[in-house]
């Protein structure tokens, strides 16, 4: 097998988060480009038609001129981003404008890589190279299952998976430099399928894991606590205070601003990039507040935030033992 056994997250070195908080610019701006998606996995807050009718949740397609907004305000940050992740909440590849976003995130230099989440089943010999060609730097890829019923169970479509490994493997051979992670979840994979997935996409990837299914959206999934994380790492107990908010900026596909890319029902705005600049957000009274709140132990009273289990699951930084420091250095 050619792929590294790696998950997503080693990918890159990382600081110590206490000693750089807080952070002039954010490591990585997420850009949910398109919050539309042609699956509905049984595990996603897409598949919750009720609880986002409930929520009231609008969803669409990023205009290329906001896009083009958000880049040029980043611009303004001291230093360059690590990350622009443009997808998470829905399928990124559905937005037409897709490779001219990549393409004009790297003519701005904003950022040292341009990654990419997707489901991988609209790609394409074409969109590959045209986001090849566009300078994207990462490409995540999360298969849903190993077979067109598996797929049809978890997300409702029936993906063939000849033509689905042809164009993965067609993106392979045209990746030059760009990076390639496929993962699966492991919720009711045996040891066969395990090895069905490693046989299938090993050699036509660079990265491969097989990720714990765990309690990621909020409000949607209603699981306990897990003493596994996504990425296999040891979860010790609940934390009061989430590291992404310290972290990166989300933003929504209609310019309102997340603290974390778990928002999906936009319960915890902290802007609007259609009337103010990102780096004015960053450095925001909403965010500092949002800030101060979890640093003071008040995570479980802010909404959302309260029955998220990200922190725990999804993310290795602990930033609880630093509380005092770190209150004292946002407070000023």
């Amino acid at each position: 097998m050619k792929a590294k056994i790696q998950p997503r997250i080693h990918s890159s070195e990382k600081g110590v988060l206490e000693n750089a908080v807080p952070l002039s610019t954010p490591y990585s701006m997420h850009i949910d480009i398109c919050s539309l998606c042609n699956f509905k996995c049984k595990f996603c807050f897409q598949a919750d038609e009720e609880g986002m009718k409930k929520k009231g949740l609008k969803r669409g397609l990023m205009k290329m001129e906001l896009f083009k907004k958000i880049i040029d305000d980043s611009a303004k940050f001291p230093e360059k981003f690590r990350k622009v992740k443009i997808g998470l909440h829905g399928e990124p590849t559905m937005h037409p404008e897709l490779p001219r976003m990549i393409d004009y995130v790297r003519s701005r230099n904003v950022t040292g890589i341009i990654e990419l989440f997707t489901n991988g089943s609209l790609l394409n010999p074409k969109l590959n190279r045209a986001m090849i060609d566009a300078g994207l730097d990462r490409i995540n890829i999360s298969v849903e299952g190993l077979t067109p019923e598996k797929y049809k169970e978890i997300t409702g479509v029936a993906v063939d998976m000849t033509k689905f490994a042809a164009n993965l493997k067609d993106l392979y051979e045209a990746r030059k430099d760009c990076k390639i992670y496929v993962k699966v979840v492991d919720e009711g994979l045996a040891e066969d399928d395990k090895k069905k997935f490693y046989d299938t996409f090993g050699d036509i990837c660079d990265e491969i894991f097989v990720e714990h299914m765990v309690p990621q959206w909020s409000e949607t999934n209603k699981f306990s606590l897990e003493t596994t994380g996504m990425y296999g790492q040891k979860v010790s107990g609940y934390k009061k205070i989430c590291p992404f908010i310290f972290m990166y900026m989300h933003v929504n596909y209609d310019g309102t601003v997340s603290p974390c890319t778990l928002d999906w029902s936009k319960e915890v705005l902290i802007g609007d990039v259609t009337k103010e600049s990102v780096t004015d957000i960053w450095r925001g009274k909403k965010m500092k507040d949002l800030q101060i709140a979890q640093l003071e132990g008040k995570r479980d009273r802010i909404p959302l935030c309260s029955t998220c289990m990200a922190p725990m699951v999804c993310c290795e930084e602990n930033l609880d033992p630093h509380a005092e420091i770190l209150l004292k250095k946002i407070k000023g």
